[in-house]
């Protein structure tokens, strides 16, 4: 009997693993447990034959022993041609219809992939096997034991932290960063700023950024160093006052006290009326500027050139290798960690998705449908192929290989048939035997 065990390890590549060795190594040793059984009762069947011809001219009986063990040597000789006929030619010699699997083997091939994408992989089988299965139940059931989210959490941070390690080979580091390169430099920044300002200027929250830099106006202009800064500037400026009488700086600071005055209740008056003419020019520069950024214009080509300085320049460059030195360090030093953030994280998500499914059936049904909706066109579209490619490869074994993983995983259930057929040759015979000598 060929059991699903068997068909998995017949048409394994010819690159097995060690479990694989190991099992390959049992399997042989089993093979010829039962060979050297099939033979050892053939020769006892000889045996019984000679001693049965010898004793039979003094007692009759031994006749009886020589027409089972004559009919058992022919019912082993019959099953040991019909089984190596399978495989090679018998005792080297070509007759007609024997070593008929590697006669054929372009055939078997050719009929396994048309069995697997027409039998195995026919879409109504794939689909009535996913309900039955009813994936969204069981991912619940199992997202819901304690000890599955713990390996998934494992599962996935080891994935994480291979994919890290991988990630930071001298050989790939420069076409990491050449990658996020190109792709920033072919984001259309003018358009994506011009969309943050449509963003802001939505019920008006712009005017926000117009509060924050008025009140940070006001406060800079409360320091003193400000102050006298700006009162030495309009006291150069005086030009209506004799130096010699030294009033240009008196003069000045009372200008500036006038001016300060002047501008701090102006900045009141824009912070407490919202509608102000100064918020409302404000509005009409931001929509303008955003109408700029989008239509094509010296201030597009200006943003657009300046960004693709900024992606290529050498300290952009430099930033980006120093970000992802400490990205990558971050992420080394928090996944090999058995509590770690990302670790802790990734379970904590699961479990959660779990809890939320376990409550709500229409989603495990969601689940099952998109499953059911997406696999059949893969199946489709992949089946053939699928089914050519096994074939291929099975074309590719040589036959030597072909019927050594053949012979081994059914070989012994054949070697079975040959101690049967000598048992049940052995007693056909003698049953023959006994009626012939009844008939007489």
């Amino acid at each position: 009997m060929i059991r699903p065990a068997m068909l998995s390890d017949m048409f394994s590549t010819p690159a097995p693993s060690p479990e694989a060795d190991d099992r390959a190594r049992i399997k042989r040793a089993r093979l010829r447990l039962v060979r050297t059984m099939a033979v050892t009762l053939l020769i006892v069947a000889a045996l019984l034959y000679i001693g049965a011809e010898t004793l039979l001219p003094r007692h009759p009986w031994a006749g009886y022993v020589a027409a089972f063990s004559q009919a058992a040597m022919i019912g082993a000789l019959a099953d040991w041609f019909a089984v190596v006929a399978l495989f090679r030619h018998p005792m080297g010699i070509p007759l007609p219809h024997t070593a008929i699997i590697p006669s054929n083997k372009r055939r078997i091939a050719d009929n396994l992939g048309e069995f697997i994408q027409s039998r195995f992989l026919s879409t109504p089988k794939v689909t009535e096997a996913i309900r039955a299965f009813s994936p969204g139940k069981r991912l619940t059931r199992w997202l819901n034991r304690p000890e599955n989210l713990a390996r998934l959490g494992r599962l996935l941070t080891e994935a994480f932290l291979e994919l890290v390690r991988v990630a930071d080979d001298p050989r790939l580091r420069p076409f990491v960063i050449d990658v996020l390169q190109q792709q920033l430099a072919t984001i259309d920044g003018p358009v994506v700023i011009a969309r943050i300002l449509g963003m802001l200027s939505e019920n008006r929250r712009h005017q926000i950024l117009l509060d924050e830099a008025l009140a940070r106006l006001d406060a800079y202009l409360q320091h003193e160093d400000v102050r006298d800064s700006l009162v030495r500037v309009i006291a150069r400026n005086i030009e209506f006052i004799p130096s010699t009488l030294n009033l240009d700086e008196r003069v000045g600071r009372i200008i500036l006290q006038r001016l300060y005055a002047a501008l701090q209740t102006l900045l009141q008056d824009v912070r407490m009326n919202h509608d102000h003419v100064l918020r409302t020019r404000f509005d009409e520069a931001v929509f303008d500027l955003t109408r700029a950024l989008q239509d094509e214009g010296p201030l597009r080509e200006d943003i657009q050139h300046l960004q693709g300085e900024l992606v290529f320049h050498p300290e952009t460059v430099r930033a980006m290798q120093h970000l992802f030195a400490r990205l990558r360090t971050w992420l080394l030093q928090d996944l090999q960690v058995p509590q770690g953030h990302l670790g802790t994280r990734i379970a904590g998500i699961a479990e959660d998705l779990g809890r939320m499914l376990a409550g709500h059936r229409p989603s495990q049904d969601w689940i099952d449908d998109q499953i059911l909706k997406l696999v059949p066109p893969i199946i489709e579209r992949y089946r053939r192929i699928l089914g050519t490619f096994i074939a291929a490869q099975v074309k590719t074994w040589s036959d030597d290989f072909l019927v050594n993983q053949i012979e081994l995983n059914i070989g012994r259930d054949l070697q079975f048939i040959r101690l049967n057929g000598t048992l049940v040759g052995g007693a056909v015979g003698l049953v023959i035997y006994a009626a012939t000598q009844l008939w007489h």
